[in-house]
Formats: structure tokens, sequence, C-alpha cells
């Protein structure tokens, strides 16, 4: 069932104000070597989607930039839970990577179920493609890369423009209308 854009409002507005933290839960998985390996490589694949120069919605763009990022965020850690994301978390982690597998089906309510298997398919692509000249398979093995791509993170993080809500139906269009575009 479609949210409302109402919902799709708040929802957006608390994945804007949780991607710091949201971030951190993803670095606790990757660095925790007790973690599958395969929901290791989800969670950096999402970091990496961070610092790419070709997202599906450009950072720029006021509000969906942020919502993008959050999205594909949400939409790695249901992948990785898939992989037995919880062996050996710290259980304020496991229960925050849990929570953010779950909000992907969010994402599948604000978009049509035809858009969303694209997106979703678009994700786990991304799981080997270098971004910086790291793929995520290299950030979960190497420590000197994974140390850099979190360093990359925290600034690109930094430059992030605050998410402005203004007009979320106009948002959702704008949102949409990106992803129909690249998701061919």
């Amino acid at each position: 069932m479609a949210e409302s854009i109402s919902e799709f409002l708040e929802t957006a507005k608390e994945w804007a104000a949780s991607l710091r933290e949201d971030v951190a839960t993803c670095k606790a998985i990757v660095e925790t070597e007790a973690v599958d390996e395969d929901a290791r490589r989800f969670a950096a694949t999402a970091l990496n989607y961070l610092v790419t120069r070709f997202d599906l919605v450009p950072d720029h763009e006021p509000t969906i930039g942020t919502v993008d990022d959050a999205m594909v965020l949400r939409i790695c850690l249901n992948f990785a839970a898939d992989h037995n994301v919880d062996d050996g978390l710290d259980s304020d982690v496991m229960v925050d990577a849990m929570r953010l597998s779950n909000e992907a089906d969010r994402v599948g309510a604000w978009l049509e179920s035809e858009l969303y298997a694209k997106l979703r398919k678009h994700v786990e692509r991304l799981t080997t493609e270098p971004v910086r000249g790291r793929t995520p398979d290299h950030v979960v093995k190497d420590a000197v890369a994974r140390k850099r791509l979190f360093e990359e993170v925290e600034s690109e993080l930094l430059r992030m423009p605050p998410a402005a809500f203004k007009d979320p139906q106009g948002a959702l269009r704008q949102l949409k209308s990106y992803l129909l575009t690249k998701l061919k």
C-alpha cells in the first residue's frame, strides 16, 4: 500500500536526521569480523554509495539527495540481513541494523513495485562496483581502505546540505523521476 505524502514527509525527515547514526551502524558492521563477509560487503556498499559522484540522485538536490542515500543504506542492510548480519554485533548495533533493514519496506511503500524492484537490483549490483578505486570487498578486507572510506564518509556528511522539506509532494515526484530516468 502506498504511503501518504505526509507519511513520506515524516519518514524522510527522520531518515535525514538519523543519517549520521545510520552510517555509524554500517561502520560497525563493516568492522566486525565475526559478521558474515557478505553482510559486511553490503554495509560497505552503503558507505561507498555515500561518497560516489554518481548517485541516482545528486547529493546537491535539496531533500531528495539525502533521502536517496538513506534509501540505499536501508536496502543494503536489508540485503545484509539475509547474511547473518547480527553475528558478533553489539546488541545496540544489531537492533539498529535490524531496524534499518526493516525500514527498507518503507521505500517500497513510496515507489511502485516495479521501480522498487529495479532499485533493489541496482543496489545489489553496487556490491561489485568500485568507488574511488575501492570495491566493497576491498573495504571489508583491507583496514587501510576501510579507514580511508570512513574518513571520506565523514567528510561527505559534513558537506551534505540540510534536507529541506518544504514541498513533500514535489520531492517525492522528483525522487521518482530521477529513479525512473536512471533505473532502466
